[in-house]
């Protein structure tokens, strides 16, 4: 088995290629941005089993080449702008996001293959307030409002899911994503994850920590959780996918105070301030959000918050040659 992940020099993406290369498997790694910090290893690791390719997904040819060469079974797609760059530049962001998507999509048409894995986002759905209140925490049959903090990077996921179903009832294609929340770990600090990615790691390496957003609830789910879940989307059988297509990853449901308690908890002497200007929320986001049906069809028990913050200050710890925290 191959699988293309495109943006795969991400952070996720090169999780879940380690993943299936310890699996046995071969992936090739297409991005536009060199990242040797998180590539590197895994080539020394995997050898020929991995290969990294520079290119983005703006060109058929391009993604043909690297399919027909390869052998591709499978792709992931992961390569979008998120949401801030996405306002800035909605012109780009529905190139990358909209039009690149496309061009995947037909690649995995015209070359036959098994699966594609896209990767949409809560940011489908509008912020909590919009919902009945019954209607919590949001399953994946809620309807789509789009987060208003991000309308151009939350439309065009919506979009992305439309081309998907598309692309399955008019070819056949075995089109399926997962809508993850608001994603934390070493190394994550772009999207909506810069205040709360600082909060965890700060203390866990010695700093004091201030931070804003204090009453904005969120739902967080760890780095580690979501490349298990892509990882399980790609090798799922068919049959898991019976019911519904696209799957909320699901996640913790908390507000930033909340979880400053959650790292005096592991570390009691932490030196943190919370600040808090009435925000109700990250940018729009659902903060209550239901993973029941992925766990159901996969079968992956995602970490409490608890497991996902500690394992998370050990990760950065351990990443500047400090020892891990006790439990």
């Amino acid at each position: 088995m191959t699988t293309l992940i495109t943006g795969g020099a991400g952070l996720i993406g090169s999780k879940v290629a380690e993943r299936l290369l310890g699996a046995g498997e071969s992936v090739v790694l297409l991005d536009v941005a060199a990242a040797p910090e998180r590539t590197d290893p895994l080539v020394e690791r995997f050898g020929e089993q991995l290969t990294v390719e520079r290119g983005d997904v703006l060109g058929v040819g391009n993604l043909g080449a690297a399919v027909r060469r390869h052998g591709v079974d499978s792709i992931l797609h992961l390569a979008y702008l998120l949401g801030a760059e996405s306002n800035a530049n909605p012109g780009l962001a529905t190139q990358v996001n909209a039009v690149g998507t496309a061009n995947v999509l037909d690649v995995a048409r015209l070359f036959e293959v098994r699966r594609v894995v896209l990767a949409s986002s809560i940011a489908v759905y509008g912020r909590d307030a919009m919902y009945p209140r019954d209607a919590l925490p949001l399953t994946e049959d809620a309807p789509p409002w789009v987060a208003p903090g991000v309308p151009i990077y939350g439309g065009g996921k919506v979009y992305m899911e439309q081309l998907g179903a598309h692309y399955r009832a008019q070819y056949g294609l075995e089109v399926v994503g997962l809508r993850p929340s608001i994603v934390y770990g070493p190394g994550r600090r772009t999207g909506a994850t810069g205040w709360v990615v600082v909060l965890i790691e700060d203390p866990a390496l010695g700093r004091s920590v201030s931070v804003g957003f204090g009453d904005a609830k969120m739902s967080l789910v760890y780095v580690e959780d979501v490349a298990d879940q892509f990882t399980a989307m790609l090798q799922a059988p068919s049959e898991a996918f019976a019911q519904r297509r696209f799957f909320n990853t699901g996640g913790d449901t908390c507000t930033m105070r909340e979880l400053a308690d959650v790292v005096r908890g592991i570390i009691p002497d932490a030196s943190i301030e919370v600040a808090a200007s009435g925000e109700t929320d990250l940018a729009g986001l659902a903060a209550s959000v239901s993973g029941d049906a992925l766990e159901q069809a996969v079968g992956h028990r995602r970490r409490s918050l608890e497991e996902g913050v500690r394992e998370h200050m050990n990760a950065a710890r351990t990443g500047v040659g400090l020892a891990p925290l006790g439990t």
